[in-house]
């Protein structure tokens, strides 16, 4: 019998924590029977206040801080969070409430609501250097234009009612032509994409497909009360509140794509990163995921914050790898990632995996070896592994239960080992966050197994 030494012992404690750590995000997911999760979070931000919009950059956050949802509009300031450090490391102030950031290139643009202002009234276009904060060239508007979206090089601003869309030189923010008239409700979700403007007109229950060179509008009956709007994967999705739901549209023929994708009860504004479209919800304090090639929802929804009826929409915005979400109710902006560590991974194709730990001759089914690991091919990762060993009466066939922690998530394998010949064939048991639903059979080959450390190394093929 191979006995372990004190490291190995240690070693078996730290990746007895890491798996016990793992099983309790499992278990974290889970709140009152409720299915949600936390994992894709990489950074959770306090802010100093009430976060409502938000525009992100490689190196910081601006967050454009709120009043109490029951109070009128106060003046409040711009805060830029650093990315590393999490810190305010600046503070700008606007001379009233911003309800709406962008960012276009190095220029921040806020829409500013005036301090004693309706929700309806004048706003006030202020463009913001990115990095320095300094306010560059305010402009006043006689109605609320909300929501500016960049289109080759021309900025677009949104008015809310009367639905409008005016065109802006990006250098001064000054109209550049005649407003183009689009509803009489509100208009409250735009985008630009495939060529084309798209407006939500929510008390129409329409979308607006607008040609920016000639102003023709083509509208689309789509009914409930749409709010967002993206352009990703080939097709224009918007939220629909009323429903509760995600609608995706064809840009060319504005038919539907398939059913409308449940996603809650109160879902607003949207955003892409990567291949996956986000969707908070209002009341749940959870934001959804859907993957833009299939239509379908990917987990559960994520938990940002706790449940609570604020009657303020999260707002989100993407810097092309993750999206930045706020929180008015727990005054955070959180981000969640787009890459590999929060979604399905492993194509398939074949595999190889390293492993080197220490080994012992259990057969009750205890700990039998701890160590590394490092993954190649379909699925590429590093991290620890415990074994479980259980060996059968006769001495014929030992099993061998290997749960693998990496950076990506849990593998479990079984293998096989047939005492007498040898042979040691390998199946995935099952998988969690990114392996989840990971298929996946091959055989394990002793490079060392007599001294220490022991070395395997597992080759095979892994699908979904």
């Amino acid at each position: 019998m191979i006995r372990m030494n004190a490291a190995s012992r240690i070693a078996v404690v730290v990746v007895t924590v890491i798996a016990a750590v793992a099983g309790s995000v499992l278990l974290a997911t889970r709140d009152n029977g409720e299915k949600v999760t936390t994992r894709g979070i990489t950074a959770t931000l306090p802010v100093p206040g009430h976060p409502g919009w938000v525009a992100v950059g490689p190196d910081a956050v601006w967050v454009a801080l709120k009043g109490d949802a029951r109070s009128p509009v106060g003046d409040r300031p711009l805060v830029r969070l650093d990315l590393v450090t999490g810190a305010v490391s600046q503070t700008v102030d606007v001379n009233g409430e911003a309800v709406f950031l962008t960012r276009v290139g190095e220029t921040l643009i806020a829409s500013v609501e005036p301090v004693g202002e309706s929700e309806f009234g004048p706003r006030r276009l202020v463009a913001i250097d990115w990095r320095s904060g300094i306010k560059l060239a305010p402009r006043e508007f006689d109605g609320p234009f909300d929501h500016v979206v960049q289109a080759g090089k021309t900025l677009w601003a949104l008015e809310v009612r009367p639905g409008r869309l005016l065109r802006l030189d990006p250098g001064t923010l000054a109209p550049a032509g005649a407003p183009i008239r689009l509803s009489n409700g509100r208009t409250l979700g735009l985008a630009f994409g495939a060529g084309y403007l798209w407006v939500t007109a929510a008390d129409a229950g329409e979308v607006l497909r607008i040609d920016p060179a000639t102003g023709a509008i083509r509208r689309v009956p789509v009914g409930g009360f749409p709010v967002g709007i993206v352009v990703a994967g080939g097709n224009v999705w918007f939220a629909d509140r009323a429903g509760g739901t995600v609608v995706r549209l064809d840009p060319r023929a504005l038919r539907p794509v398939g059913s409308p994708i449940d996603v809650g009860a109160k879902p607003s504004w949207l955003a892409v990163a990567g291949d996956s479209l986000f969707v908070p919800d209002q009341d749940a304090g959870t934001i959804a995921r859907i993957d833009v090639h299939s239509g379908r929802t990917v987990g559960p929804p994520i938990r940002i914050a706790s449940p609570a009826k604020v009657g303020v929409a999260p707002a989100v915005a993407s810097d092309g790898e993750s999206v930045w979400v706020s929180s008015f109710a727990s005054s955070t902006v959180t981000r969640i990632g787009s890459s590999a560590a929060s979604s399905p991974a492993a194509a398939a194709g074949k595999v190889t995996l390293n492993y080197t730990g220490s080994a012992a001759d259990v057969t009750d089914g205890s700990v039998a070896g701890t160590g590394h690991f490092t993954a190649t091919g379909a699925i590429t990762d590093m991290g620890g592994y415990i074994d479980y060993r259980t060996v059968d009466k006769a001495r014929t066939t030992a099993k061998v239960r290997r749960v693998t922690v990496g950076k990506k998530g849990t593998i479990v394998f079984l293998i096989v080992i047939n005492l007498k010949s040898g042979s040691e064939p390998w199946t995935v048991v099952s998988g969690t966050k990114a392996y989840k639903g990971l298929r996946g059979r091959g055989t394990e080959v002793v490079d060392n197994y007599a001294d220490t450390p022991a070395t395997f190394v597992m080759k095979g093929t892994v699908s979904r």
